[in-house]
């Protein structure tokens, strides 16, 4: 009896720890802003600063949204067209962006969300472009704090353009070839350029989360499991001659 628990065990214990290996969450890409702007725009008028950091001496992006003369600085937005933020986010297991944002405007709430399309800017007339369901609120004068965006059909809504033509791209299509990834202030959600913003705000620590490619969880899943068997034998090699 010993020994058939013992199969059982080891064997469910294996399996199910492949199958959250499976389920594991990854960065894919991140930014902590130690190395300029790492490809973050527009550059002005986002700056490096380190001023009201979330440790002392910390890098982040910080930009006085509104407060810069003309109408750069209107809007409250953040992108970024380089190779590790854009691309086939289905081939790369993207499922979530994340990261630390910081209001210090003393008028205007921040309704932060994300924004995705196949085309590199809502000024462009083709492409489709997909905005966040759901905002994560970040209230006048309230500081650092964290925010997660999934990344799925069921999180984000068809959005469009600068122009109001909405594109016919599926979302998977539209994941297959990311081009256009922006953080924004936007209070309902209808499109991809934001709201009017006046304030101080900061970012900070912005990752794309994902699971492992597919060939490596299948080789984890298959090492995993051919351990059972060796197990086995060993198990049955210790056995005492009491059991059956």
């Amino acid at each position: 009896m010993s020994f058939k628990l013992s199969r059982v065990t080891v064997s469910f214990l294996l399996i199910s720890a492949s199958f959250q290996l499976a389920g594991q969450s990854t960065p894919l890409a991140i930014s902590q802003f130690t190395n300029g702007f790492e490809g973050w725009q527009p550059a002005n008028p986002w700056l490096l600063s380190s001023e009201d950091g979330m440790q002392s001496g910390d890098t982040y992006l910080r930009m006085p949204v509104g407060i810069n003369s003309g109408n750069k600085g209107s809007k409250l937005i953040a992108f970024n067209p380089s190779e590790d933020w854009t691309g086939n986010f289905i081939a790369k297991g993207v499922t979530q962006l994340q990261l630390n944002f910081a209001n210090w405007s003393d008028t205007d709430p921040a309704y932060l969300r994300i924004a995705l399309s196949n085309a590199a800017s809502p000024q462009q007339s083709f492409g489709t472009w997909w905005v966040s369901n759901d905002f994560v609120l970040f209230p006048p004068e309230s500081g650092w704090g964290t925010a997660s965006f999934s990344i799925d059909a069921d999180s984000m809504h068809r959005v469009g353009n600068l122009g109001g033509t909405i594109g016919l791209d599926t979302f998977g299509e539209t994941l297959s070839n990311i081009n256009g990834l922006r953080i924004l202030s936007s209070t309902l959600g209808f499109a991809a350029i934001g709201d009017e913003f006046y304030g101080v705000v900061g970012m900070d620590n912005i990752q794309l989360v994902g699971v492992p490619e597919p060939s490596q969880i299948t080789l984890t899943i298959a090492l995993l499991i051919g351990l059972v068997p060796l197990f086995l034998k060993n198990e049955r090699r210790f056995r005492t001659p009491s059991e059956p």
